[in-house]
C-alpha cells in the first residue's frame, strides 16, 4: 500500500511539475486571435499592464471547467480595458475548432487558436506540458505566478489583486469587445421562447430580456452585450 501511495504522489508531483512554466521571465509572441486582432504581449507589458495567459485545448475537460471562473475574472478585472490583459492560448487545435469551444462553453477571452494563430509556438516556448495552465505577468516582464491552479476565484484574486496590486474595474466592453453581438431589446424580445439565455457564470435565465441586469450573455451561441 505505502509503494503504491508513493508511487501515486510521485506521479502527481510530476504532473504538477509539468503544469507550469519553467521560465521566470517572459518571451515575447504575437498571436492572432479566432476573430482577427493581433496581440503582442510585449506592447502589453510596455503599456503597463499585467497579463494573464490561459493555456488550454478544446477537449480538455478541466480546462472547459475553468471557462466560467476565467470569464468572472476577466468581467471582474475590466474586460481587459483595466490593468490586466487576459489571454487564452490553444495548443494543437484549428481556429474553427478553437471557436466551436468559445461558441460550445460561452469563453469569453480573446483566443488563438494553436495551429492557425500561433499558439502552438507559444505552448512551446513556454514548455507548458498540462493544461490548463494559467500564468500571470508582470509588466516589468517577471513572472509573478507560473501556475495559478486550480483555477478558482479565490486563487485568481490572490494572484491578481492580493499579491500583485491589481484593482477590479468596470467592464466597458462597449469599446473594446468586437465579438459581442449588439442586440435590440426587440429582436430578443419576439423570439423570446426559443432563446436561451446564460450569464457569464453560467447560469441560464428564465426572465424577459428586458429584465435581466446589464452585462454580457450568451443567447442562443451568440455573445450579447446589454446595456441598460
Amino acid at each position: 500500500m505505502k509503494k503504491i501511495y508513493l508511487t501515486m504522489l510521485a506521479c502527481a508531483s510530476l504532473s504538477l511539475s509539468f503544469a507550469q512554466t519553467g521560465l521566470t521571465t517572459a518571451v515575447d509572441f504575437t498571436v492572432t486571435d479566432v476573430h482577427g486582432t493581433t496581440h503582442n504581449l510585449f506592447t502589453y507589458l510596455d503599456d503597463g499592464k499585467h497579463v494573464v495567459v490561459d493555456f488550454f485545448f478544446t477537449t480538455c475537460g478541466p480546462c472547459i471547467a475553468s471557462v466560467p471562473t476565467l470569464n468572472a475574472a476577466y468581467t471582474d478585472y475590466g474586460c481587459n480595458t483595466g490593468e490586466v490583459i487576459f489571454l487564452s492560448i490553444d495548443d494543437g487545435d484549428s481556429d474553427a475548432l478553437v471557436l466551436q469551444y468559445e461558441n460550445d462553453y460561452g469563453g469569453l477571452l480573446p483566443t488563438a487558436s494553436g495551429n492557425d494563430g500561433g499558439g502552438n509556438a507559444v505552448n512551446s516556448a513556454y514548455g507548458i506540458n498540462a493544461f490548463p495552465t494559467v500564468i500571470l505577468i508582470a509588466p516589468d516582464r517577471t513572472i509573478l505566478n507560473n501556475d495559478i491552479f486550480p483555477v478558482t476565484a479565490n486563487n485568481l484574486t490572490t494572484a491578481l489583486t492580493t499579491n500583485a496590486g491589481i484593482n477590479t474595474a468596470a467592464c466597458d466592453t462597449a469599446s473594446t469587445d468586437t465579438t459581442s453581438t449588439f442586440i435590440s431589446q426587440f429582436e430578443i424580445q419576439k423570439d423570446q421562447k426559443e432563446s436561451r439565455i446564460f450569464d457569464l457564470l453560467g447560469k441560464e435565465w428564465k426572465c424577459d430580456f428586458v429584465d435581466l441586469p446589464k452585462g454580457v450573455y450568451i443567447i442562443n451561441e451568440e455573445k450579447v452585450m446589454k446595456m441598460e
